[in-house]
Formats: C-alpha cells, sequence, structure tokens
C-alpha cells in the first residue's frame, strides 16, 4: 500500500561541497569571448574605414565603449567560473553556477538516459571537454557542464553508466525471476 509520510526536516542541498571546474576553464572561457569581440571590432574598423561619416560620428563613444565592456565582459567571466562547481554523489549529479541569478541543477542519476562528450577545437587544445546529460523525456539536455578537464568527464560518464548498470541488473533478475515463476505454474 502506497504511504506519503511528512517529513519534519528538509535536506538541504546548502551543505553540498562543490568541485571547482578546470584550471584551464577560465581561459577557454576567456578565449571564447575574446574569438567574438575581435571579429566584431574587425567589423567596425572597417566600417569606419569606408564610411567616413560613421567614422566622425562613432569614433569616440567606440574608443571609449569597447574597451569598457571588453574589460567588463572578461571581468565577469572571471567572476563567473570561479562561481561554478559540480558535486557528484552517490544518487545524483549537483551543478552550480550564476553570478546574479544562481542556480543549482541537481540531476538524479536514475532518470539519465544518455550521455555525451562534447569537444570542440578549443577545448581540445586546451584538455577540455563539456559534459551534457539528457534525462527522460527531453529533447534537449537537461544538464550542460561545460569546463571540465576530459578525463573528469569520461570518469563521470562511467560512474553514471555504472550506476545504471547496477540499478537495472536487479530489475532484470527480478523480471526473469517472474518469468521463470509464471511458465512453473503453467
Amino acid at each position: 500500500m502506497f504511504e506519503n509520510h511528512q517529513l519534519d526536516c528538509l535536506p538541504q542541498h546548502q551543505s553540498i561541497e562543490f568541485k571547482p571546474l578546470a584550471n584551464n576553464a577560465l581561459l577557454h572561457a576567456q578565449l571564447s569571448w575574446l574569438l567574438f569581440y575581435v571579429p566584431l571590432m574587425a567589423v567596425l574598423a572597417a566600417v569606419c574605414f569606408f564610411n567616413q561619416n560613421f567614422a566622425n560620428a562613432a569614433q569616440t563613444p567606440l574608443m571609449i565603449g569597447l574597451p569598457i565592456i571588453l574589460v567588463v565582459s572578461l571581468i565577469f567571466n572571471l567572476i563567473s567560473v570561479r562561481l561554478k562547481g559540480i558535486a557528484v554523489r552517490s544518487h545524483d549529479i549537483a551543478y552550480q553556477k550564476g553570478v546574479i541569478w544562481q542556480q543549482v541543477t541537481i540531476l538524479p542519476l536514475s532518470r539519465i538516459q544518455h550521455t555525451e562528450i562534447h569537444r570542440g577545437p578549443l577545448e581540445r587544445k586546451l584538455g577540455l571537454a563539456s559534459l551534457r546529460l539528457y534525462s527522460a523525456g527531453g529533447m534537449s539536455a537537461d544538464l550542460n557542464i561545460s569546463g571540465l578537464s576530459h578525463t573528469d568527464c569520461k570518469d563521470i560518464r562511467q560512474f553514471i553508466q555504472d550506476y545504471t548498470q547496477h540499478k537495472q541488473a536487479p530489475e532484470q533478475l527480478q523480471s526473469s525471476q517472474s518469468v521463470s515463476a509464471e511458465s512453473t505454474n503453467e
């Protein structure tokens, strides 16, 4: 019979000890932002070169604004990467992120259906990878953790696979016992 007992005290997720991302995660974040800003600055420089009226009107705001935006973005990335963390526990994975809006996502291992390790060219060069975890019923990744070392990604994926196999082994044994019990009854 189903019973639903009320809890007197709730477990605290604040007590989770998060492991920081890999050492190269900050470098990856900074280089990714620079790969966005350098082409943007090149386009703006080309527009200024070919359009003298635009150059005269926008020269001062561009010369002051773009470096300020670049420095603020780099500082934001520094803080953001330092605040991210992951915790792999016996029955779930917790991921913390956010500077202004902080978020802690806890995904039970029993819900994970599929895992992917993604490595772009910059991530391969830095020895990093992104781990994508998909749960039942979702078309997109429920948890996307970037900035992990490739070794950590492989270890976490193996841990999830081992957990899933150990969870499924008793279920398969139980279903095969019920099938054999039915066949002996007939």
